[in-house]
């Protein structure tokens, strides 16, 4: 059951607010409704991308109602989708199939929404409803699937994916690649000393502060026990060293707690940087080889690989 939870009309004069409650939506039976929806509903179909299926309701709503601005904000589900700027003339709507909420949009424009505006538009979101709940459910099961639920980064699983793709891109065009490999130091000593919670919040802290020392555009991956990939795109072995000491700092001025107390936590780094005929598999095995000999030559270091050999 789809229920509209509230419709805001927000006039010229001051901005005053009409609220009014609505129940269940009442779809219109006549041939030309049942024909918008049949057509909106085959501009739905094929895609489980949430911003996909959003921009191609926007589209096909937009061919029955004069053209205007679409907001929606999903905060469970960490989703924004925007088209066009906030105008005075607003309608919002939360949408909840069977208890649970899909999320709210909102329209505007300069000019005020004709009742019949608002049935079309009530009449089309319908028939949105359903793709985006498919959509929204499909992509949290990837992020589920990908995505380390201790400390929040990608996962291994995430990490083959991604990494496969960038050493495709490197191959077609020629651009830059690095990993970096980090391993966390002594931290099983950690873990049998202080405690898994202690150790559990080390993790996390790295985490927090690899990913603060990258970019944005960086992929950060948690490997595996305490060990993290990150995937360096457009970066030569140059730039793949300066970010890996950015990273190695950035840990060793953080600290772990245990019992409240402070944890020296360093680790260790190796990099490698993409070379031709390099697989994900090969490129990934130079930068464990390289976080092997940190850890032999003292740990709390960054060793690359020197390309010129």
């Amino acid at each position: 059951m789809i229920h509209l939870a509230e419709l805001s009309l927000i006039a010229d004069a001051g901005y005053d607010t009409t609220n009014l409650a609505f129940g269940d939506f009442q779809r219109d039976s006549g041939p030309t409704s049942e024909l918008l929806r049949l057509r909106m509903a085959n501009a739905l179909h094929g895609s489980l991308v949430v911003d996909e299926v959003l921009q191609r309701f926007v589209r096909e709503a937009q061919t029955h109602i004069r053209r205007f601005s679409f907001r929606y904000r999903n905060r469970e589900e960490d989703v924004i989708y925007d088209e066009g700027r906030a105008y005075a003339h607003r309608a919002n709507y939360h949408l909840d199939l069977h208890g649970s909420s899909l999320g709210n949009i909102t329209i505007s424009r300069s000019q005020p929404f004709s009742p019949e505006d608002l049935r079309l538009f009530e009449s089309m979101l319908c028939t949105l409803v359903f793709p985006l709940r498919n959509a929204l459910l499909y992509e949290r099961a990837l992020r589920s699937a990908t995505i380390d639920p201790l400390t929040g980064v990608q996962n291994r699983n995430g990490l083959r994916q991604h990494l496969d793709h960038q050493v495709l891109l490197a191959a077609r065009h020629g651009t830059p690649l690095c990993v970096m490999m980090v391993d966390i130091d002594y931290f099983k000593a950690i873990n049998d000393t202080h405690g898994h919670a202690a150790g559990d919040h080390v993790l996390i802290e790295t985490a927090r502060q690899i990913t603060a020392a990258t970019r944005t555009s960086d992929g950060v991956f948690r490997y595996g026990g305490e060990e993290f990939v990150v995937v360096l795109s457009s970066t030569n072995l140059d730039g793949g060293r300066r970010l890996a000491e950015r990273v190695r700092e950035s840990v060793r001025k953080s600290r772990g707690k245990a019992h409240g107390n402070a944890l020296s936590v360093t680790v260790s780094i190796g990099v490698s940087a993409w070379q031709m005929d390099d697989s994900a598999t090969t490129l990934l095995h130079r930068a464990d080889a390289r976080l092997y000999s940190a850890k032999h030559q003292g740990r709390d270091r960054v060793v690359s690989e020197d390309l010129r050999a």
